[in-house]
């Protein structure tokens, strides 16, 4: 089996084989607004990213116009849908073997409109320029290079584009009369519109190409179809990002696996895991490329790796970011030699700090067990002290501890009776004192010491210790990235003209950037700047051929990705990870089994045929299949009755809510509002539509300004979106922060609140009910919320999944259950507590660890410490770094600091609680 057979194979299924439905029209989506030939329009296509926006020069009778397609790009701001174009292509024209009828703009770039009062509004560039042609052509570089407003121009563009002598109209015409027309033009202007013309990719091809290139057997994508087993790295973690134990593990996983997949649910913090891999790695001295499926989740794991404050990350592709960032590079790359060793001395030192307040904690818990375990032996102290009296004085019982352990190796025997004798007489016992008495004596001397240690001290208090942890976990976290950032970009004259070329790229439209990034010595490229973050088809289509460049690549969505997609990204990689959430919505295909059974055979790939099954297997898939997943235990998301549903349904209760507190968990989050509606024609439910622009308009009246508005269906989503364009102001909109869309739509966003139109009746036919009952669908339907749910719904009978999320939409959640304490001392302090008037939770369950105790209702809700971890110093601080990310204030009462009297720490404890909680 040959990598090379793989990829013909992976060819033969390609997605872009596969019929897709090619746009063609952009002034369906949300009408076109004609400006004409204003030569502000032209100054805004062409602008900087960076310069101010451009006033829009819509007429007064284009406002309501201009302020609609506001509107609209405020709904789905995340797909940056609002765009720019000059020079309609418009009329008859045969696109892909058909006869079409076109309004294509021959350049364009997307744009986002600021409002700027009253009913005026500037247009802002908001992503790459870039021609449009309807085939693929040589030329693009060439003609975004030498893009101007002229007829030559637009004659050299159709021409590249296979439509030459097609006759260009001025702009005082209006494109839209000519799309019905019989004969096909270009109108010279410029237009806003919504919605990106869709072209073909030719991955198939590229893939074949890809087969005949020397060095693919060494890649990652190699390794994902023949895996090879690695010694484990077990050393330290480099932290710029604060991490759970789970995403610990995975981050010390993929420093030497040839494949990693990271899989958890959705709120788990699979994207936040992701970059601290990428900057792991990178202070390791290693390149990393992360590529997603889409443009927003590439900006999300570039924002992510910019708030961490390492290195600068390079967005190459059509990103929002990548002006911004590319402004950072001069200030990230080169500091002076002088510089990195001072901030490589303050990260070291911040390390140190970190591991002191590790240590003082460590040291008190084990004081507070060793002086627990002096009051239970008190009766036996005087048999111990008889025995080793000396042990008992100024002695240094580390070094008794230590002569206590037999000797191993040469001489063995002969060196544990010397240090036997060594230890007797240190500790003032007898010489024929047997060796597990005097142990006991020792251990029990310890316990003496602690138990007069924390009498002089007071006892165990913590509270400024957890203060200084937090505070010094912070310094580190911003010393180590300073410090990552400091140590990226390459010394020497090729890293310098590679940065050169590369900013100088960054300004550019695609074709241009592909064809200055193929001309830069890729090492040079990875040496300045090793973190580069893009889409899967940007990186194809951007980034230099060249098996191998990046030590390591990172896919995010990777549920939602076929293999073909992914394979150039993992082409260009050593090592690979792989992130995403099986139970989540998968990718779309339309091969067909037989075509898959076909590829197989004529490639000899049959020993792989499981794995290369495309339609079935996404890449995760195949990831799993290969590595196993690491998975991410815990939930930072929604409150526990959102998350309920889903945690039981689909993911088999491997969900640790970190969100559970007294103040969300007992909430019912969810609400139902039934309505009788039914769906007409088109398969809209407009009752259900009416009910949810009222709630969406009570809910921005009420100050919430995070709305995500949901249906399983495109017809429904299609009717709410022209209701709340029409009936609330773009002000509203932005205002609440509402967004609306298909459930497939929103895969991957979070919203405060979301508003559910299921738009399903008892009459629907059981396709419709299946369709909106499909467990991946409602997977990601069920968590998108953080606080709360609006259901809106006109069946009465639900059936099938949907009916059990209503059922458990209506009944309320109980009370959070605890357990009983397994020690004496905490549930005696519960009892005194209560005895107090308080409200006391013992054995609470907040992610993977259980707390002592919770005091308080609600908000005032506290958490206790009545003693060290049963599992050590580790873990208690782990438990202490979780809940401080969860809000949670911690409070002690362990036995030390209260004489071990279970009243007397109620007492003082109650002292310590809010003044509002209830007494």
């Amino acid at each position: 089996m040959t990598v090379s057979a793989v990829l013909r194979t992976l060819a033969r299924l390609s997605a872009s084989e596969q019929p897709q439905r090619v746009h063609v029209d952009v002034a369906k989506t949300a009408g076109l607004v004609w400006l004409a030939d204003a030569p502000v329009a032209w100054t805004a296509l062409t602008a900087g990213a960076d310069a101010e926006p451009v006033p829009c020069p819509a007429g007064q009778y284009l406002k309501d116009a201009v302020q609609r397609l506001a509107a609209f790009d405020a709904l789905h701001r995340e797909d940056r849908l609002l765009r720019l174009g000059w020079a309609f292509l418009c009329g008859p024209a045969e696109v892909e073997g058909k006869r079409r009828r076109v309004c294509l703009p021959l350049v364009s770039r997307p744009v986002r409109l600021h409002h700027a009062g009253g009913r005026r509004y500037g247009i802002h560039p908001a992503g790459d320029l870039a021609v449009y042609p309807l085939a693929r052509w040589q030329r693009a570089p060439e003609l975004e290079t030498g893009l101007a407003p002229t007829d030559e121009w637009i004659a050299a563009a159709l021409a590249a584009g296979g439509f030459p002598d097609v006759p260009v109209l001025e702009a005082f015409h209006d494109p839209g009369t000519f799309v019905g027309g019989d004969r096909l033009v270009v109108v010279k202007g410029a237009g806003l519109h919504a919605g990106e013309p869709v072209v073909s990719t030719g991955r198939g091809t590229a893939l074949y190409t890809w087969a005949a290139v020397s060095g693919i057997e060494d890649t990652a994508l190699a390794r994902l179809y023949a895996p090879v087993e690695v010694q484990p790295d077990g050393g330290p973690v480099t932290e710029v990002l604060p991490l759970t134990p789970s995403q610990r593990a995975a981050v010390r996983a993929a420093r030497s696996a040839p494949v990693t997949v990271v899989g958890g649910p959705p709120g788990s913090g699979k994207t936040h895991t992701l970059a601290a891999i990428a900057l792991d790695a990178v202070a390791a001295g290693q390149s990393v490329l992360l590529a997603s499926r889409t443009r927003n989740a590439a900006d999300v794991l570039g924002a992510a790796l910019r708030r961490a404050g390492g290195p600068v990350p390079v967005l190459f592709g059509d990103s929002e970011l990548r002006q911004e960032m590319a402004r950072e590079l001069a200030d990230g790359l080169a500091p002076a030699d002088r510089d990195a060793d001072d901030l490589d001395r303050a990260r070291r030192s911040a390390d140190a700090a970190v591991a002191r307040v590790e240590r003082a904690v460590a040291d008190a818990l084990r004081d507070e067990d060793l002086a627990a375990e002096a009051v239970r032996r008190e009766a036996l102290m005087a048999a111990h002290r008889a025995v080793a009296p000396k042990a008992f004085e100024d002695v240094d019982l580390a070094r008794v501890r230590d002569l206590l352990e037999p000797r191993e190796g040469l001489f063995g025997g002969l060196r544990t009776r010397w240090a036997l004798r060594s230890a007797r007489r240190l500790a003032g016992a007898a010489d024929a004192c047997d060796p597990v008495e005097l142990e006991a004596a020792v251990r029990a001397a310890e316990q003496s010491a602690a138990h007069v240690r924390l009498a002089a001290s007071g006892g165990t208090a913590l509270a400024a210790l957890r203060d200084l942890l937090a505070e010094e976990d912070a310094g580190r976290h911003r010393a180590t990235a300073a410090w990552l950032a400091a140590r990226t970009g390459g010394r020497g004259a090729g890293p310098r003209r590679a940065v050169a070329a590369l900013a100088r790229a960054l300004r550019s439209g695609p074709a241009a950037r592909r064809r200055a990034l193929a001309d830069v010595a890729p090492h040079d490229l990875v040496a300045a700047l090793p973190l580069w973050v893009g889409t899967l088809a940007e990186v194809e289509d951007i980034l230099p051929a060249v098996p191998g460049m990046f030590d390591l690549v990172v896919v995010d969505e990777a549920g939602h990705v076929d293999q073909p997609l992914a394979a150039p990204a993992l082409l260009r990689g050593r090592r690979a990870v792989i992130g995403g959430d099986p139970r989540q919505l998968r990718h779309v295909s339309f091969v067909g089994d037989q075509a898959v059974r076909d590829a197989v055979a004529a490639e000899g790939t049959g020993e792989l045929a499981d794995r290369l099954d495309v339609p079935k297997v996404s890449l995760f898939d195949a990831g799993a299949a290969a590595a196993g997943v690491h998975w991410l235990t815990e939930h930072h998301r929604c409150a526990p009755h959102l998350i309920g549903f889903a945690a039981r349904e689909f993911y088999d209760g491997r969900i640790a809510l970190l969100t559970t507190h007294p103040a969300v968990a007992d909430v019912d989050c969810i609400d139902t509002e039934h309505v009788p509606g039914a769906r007409d024609r088109k398969g809209v439910n407009p009752v259900e539509a009416d009910a949810v622009l009222a709630h969406v308009g009570r809910r921005i009246a009420a100050g919430v300004r995070s709305i995500g508005v949901v249906t399983p269906f495109r017809a429904q989503a299609d009717a709410l979106e022209a209701a709340l364009l029409d009936r609330l102001s773009l002000e509203e909109i932005t205002g609440g922060g509402v967004r609306v869309g298909t459930v497939h739509g929103v895969q991957g966003s979070e919203f405060d609140e979301v508003v559910v139109s299921l738009a399903l009746t008892d009459e629907d036919k059981p396709n419709a009910w299946r369709f909106a009952g499909d467990r991946n669908l409602l997977a990601v339907l069920t968590t998108r919320a953080r606080l709360r749910v609006h259901l809106v719904t006109s069946a009465t009978r639900p059936v099938g999944l949907v009916g059990a999320y209503l059922r458990h939409a209506e009944v309320p959640p109980t009370g959070t259950g605890g357990a009983e304490p397994t020690d004496e001392w905490t549930a005696r302090v519960a009892e005194a507590l209560r005895a107090l008037g308080r409200t006391v939770r013992t054995g609470y369950p907040v992610g993977e660890w259980r707390l002592d105790l919770v005091v308080g209702e609600g908000v005032d809700a506290v958490a206790v410490e009545t003693r060290p971890h049963p599992d050590g110093a580790a873990a208690h601080l782990a438990r202490w770094r979780a809940l401080h990310g969860a809000g949670w204030r911690v409070h002690d009462a362990f036995p030390s600091r209260f004489d071990r009297d279970p009243v007397r720490a109620a007492v003082g404890l109650a002292q310590e609680l809010p003044a509002s909680a209830p007494v």
